[in-house]
C-alpha cells in the first residue's frame, strides 16, 4: 500500500512524463508511492506514454479524461482516484 500519492495533472507532456517518472522513482526511493496521471485526453499521446510506464511498473495510473478539462478538476479526480492516505500534486512540464 502506498503512502504517498503523487497526482500529475496533464496534457501534452508526452515528452516529459518519463523523466518525471525517472525523477519521483531517484527522489522518493524506499517510501511506498504512486504516481496517478490524470490526462485531459492530449492529442500528443501522453497517455499512451503513461500506459507503457504502468506496464512495467503498477505504481504507475493514467485517467484519462475525455470531455472534460481543467487543472482543478483534474487535481481533485486524481486524488479521489489515489490510494494512499496522502497526496502531492505536481506539475509535469518542469517550470519554476
Amino acid at each position: 500500500m502506498p503512502q504517498l500519492s503523487v497526482v500529475v495533472p496533464t496534457f501534452n507532456e508526452r515528452d516529459n512524463v518519463t523523466t518525471l517518472y525517472k525523477r519521483l522513482e531517484a527522489a522518493l526511493g524506499d517510501t511506498p508511492w504512486e504516481v496517478v496521471f490524470v490526462d485531459d485526453n492530449s492529442p500528443d499521446g501522453t497517455c499512451e506514454v503513461v500506459r507503457g510506464l504502468a506496464q512495467r511498473d503498477p505504481r504507475v495510473r493514467c485517467i484519462r479524461r475525455i470531455g472534460r478539462r481543467g487543472l482543478s478538476g483534474a487535481c481533485i479526480e486524481g486524488i479521489l482516484a489515489s490510494s494512499a492516505p496522502y497526496a502531492a500534486v505536481i506539475d509535469a512540464d518542469f517550470a519554476a
